[in-house]
């Protein structure tokens, strides 16, 4: 339960250099995880690092695209060439082989029929972009648990400020009641002196989760994108309650299905490497222009080209490259299954915290029921005389002690209930309905 408080302090170290807003807009979990799933910066960065590798679709299927070029050449050279007129017959006319000024241009289109790379590329691309997209998902999922905790713990923060406050009273109380009795002779500037140390407690406990919840502020609006604060605790929002795990729920995280995508471009990438024998076929047609019009008599002509390329030996590359896909595979199909390890674990790990945190939730509001019982028997003691001051501040203390323990325990099982959520992968899809 403390490491959650520590983490939230630590993690709101974090957003202190974010402006203060005199004004925050309350809202509800859900609406709080839906503004970080639609405007959030974080979000937004992993959205378009997934969109950097949807790009790469469209590179894979240019591969069966056309290529079209245009080229000019204007060419003044000291030796012209040139048959005159008579050379190659009675009545020949001139020929101008390369005349002084020349001007060549040539326009050609070349459409790849066959090729390897077309056949494979833009399934390996289709794999690699869905494993960039789940990704997104997987850092849209770790944010949303982040604006989570940061506004479950601002709510366990208010119930530890509310504890703190009736602490406050309670011991202002008694001040007032240590000075009458002192006044009327029945008490000694000892009750008073430990009302007041009291007082000043509580008020120091004030101060500091004041500051914590002040520097939590900040956090939820980074990761949220708007300036925003809880609601007061209520029932909780429904987050669905945990799979069981025969249906092995940690494969719906986004990091393992991330991890199967990648491995899926990896033995595509493998399969291209042994298929890198296919000859590419393409066919070209070229228009070309020249302003010497030579034997033929013709400025412009035309070429229609089939061109058939058959890898025989290049060096070893391709037996290179697959060796090389082949040890991405190899380590894709590691991080697949270390991915899932981690999943299962976490999950599991979640799911025990949960069950954890509704205990402990149970025994705090037990003990805060009696504690709150106890600390009004002792003060009905103390007002009879049968019970010292000291009787008193003790029940005080323990009753604040377990108003702050039901507090926290309750922020920690809504916290619980929203990492179960993330370890199954569901919970952008929970802030989405």
């Amino acid at each position: 339960m403390k490491s959650i408080f520590a983490w939230l302090a630590a993690a709101a170290a974090l957003a202190l250099s974010f402006p203060a807003h005199a004004e925050r807009r309350k809202v509800a979990l859900r609406e709080a995880l839906q503004l970080a799933a639609k405007q959030g910066p974080d979000v937004a960065a992993a959205r378009a690092q997934a969109q950097i590798a949807e790009a790469s679709v469209q590179r894979a299927w240019t591969t069966w695209q056309p290529d079209l070029s245009a080229t000019g050449t204007f060419d003044h050279t000291s030796a012209p060439a040139s048959i005159p007129a008579g050379a190659l017959g009675l009545g020949s006319p001139p020929v101008t082989i390369v005349a002084e000024n020349s001007k060549y241009a040539t326009f050609q289109i070349s459409q790849p029929l066959l090729t390897p790379q077309g056949l494979f590329l833009p399934g390996i691309a289709n794999a690699t972009a869905e494993a960039a997209a789940r990704g997104s998902d997987e850092a849209r999922e770790q944010v949303l648990l982040g604006v989570a905790r940061a506004y479950l713990g601002l709510q366990g923060l208010e119930g530890l400020l509310a504890a703190a406050r009736d602490a406050e009273k309670v011991a202002l109380r008694r001040e007032d009641d240590a000075k009458a009795q002192i006044a009327a002779g029945t008490a000694v500037e000892i009750a008073l002196l430990r009302a007041q140390t009291e007082t000043a407690g509580a008020r120091a406990q004030i101060s500091s989760l004041e500051g914590q919840r002040d520097s939590l502020l900040p956090l939820l609006e980074a990761l949220t994108g708007e300036a925003i604060e809880p609601l007061a605790a209520g029932p909780g929002e429904d987050l669905g309650k945990p799979s069981q795990e025969s249906a092995e729920p940690w494969e719906q995280t986004y990091s393992v299905k991330s991890a199967k995508a990648f491995a899926v471009a990896a033995n595509r990438a493998t399969t291209l490497d042994h298929f890198l024998w296919i000859p590419s076929v393409a066919g070209i047609a070229r228009e070309n222009y020249s302003s010497n019009a030579g034997f033929a008599n013709k400025n412009w002509t035309y070429d229609l080209i089939l061109n058939v390329s058959v890898p025989i030996y290049d060096r070893g590359t391709r037996y290179a490259q697959l060796h090389e896909d082949q040890a991405r595979l190899a380590q894709a199909q590691a991080q697949l299954a270390s991915s899932r390890a981690k999943a299962r674990a976490n999950w599991l790990g979640a799911v025990a915290n949960l069950s954890a945190a509704q205990a402990v939730l149970q025994q705090s509001d037990t003990q805060a029921q009696l504690a709150t019982k106890a600390q009004a028997q002792v003060s009905a003691s103390y007002r009879a005389g049968v019970a010292t001051s000291l009787d008193l501040s003790d029940a005080d203390q323990k009753r604040f002690a377990a108003a702050s323990a039901a507090a926290q325990a309750r922020a920690a099982l809504e916290i619980r209930k929203a990492e179960v959520a993330a370890a199954e992968g569901r919970l952008y899809e929970v802030a989405a309905r």
